[in-house]
């Protein structure tokens, strides 16, 4: 809940920032960091189960939106790429950073993450299976 009032202040001071014509670089880097504390606040809400958060599901959650800030602050602070530059697995550095660490990083580990842990930490005990 923490991360969720925390993003949403960090959303509303970066469109404050813009309002104001600020050019600070704080601005964009509050919009990245707000928006991926906003995206953790719900996903821990999400795991909360009888008013305890999952073990396994909400050290995975941290680790993801943590690696997706990072992805996010590393992409603001690396230069604008020029023609010639250095790739990374073909695509510019910073298109290579967003597609794998903010896109592609959610988007597989999680599921996973969610599946392994379905049986013993999601689903109700009276519905578990006798083998589980």
């Amino acid at each position: 809940m923490i991360a969720l009032v925390v993003g949403l202040l960090g959303i509303v001071g970066a469109y404050v920032g813009v309002l104001l014509g600020l050019t600070s670089p704080l601005v964009p880097l509050l919009m990245a960091l707000g928006t991926t504390a906003v995206l953790a606040g719900i996903a821990q809400l999400a795991i909360i189960r009888a008013g305890r958060e999952t073990p396994a599901l909400a050290g995975t959650v941290r680790w993801v939106f943590g690696g997706m800030a990072v992805g996010f602050v590393s992409v603001l602070l690396v230069p604008a790429p020029v023609a010639g530059g250095p790739l990374l697995f073909g695509l510019p550095r910073i298109t290579a950073i967003l597609l794998l660490v903010v896109g592609a990083m959610p988007l597989v580990v999680l599921p996973i993450a969610y599946a392994r842990a379905f049986d013993a930490e999601v689903m109700p005990p009276g519905e578990r299976r006798p083998d589980a």
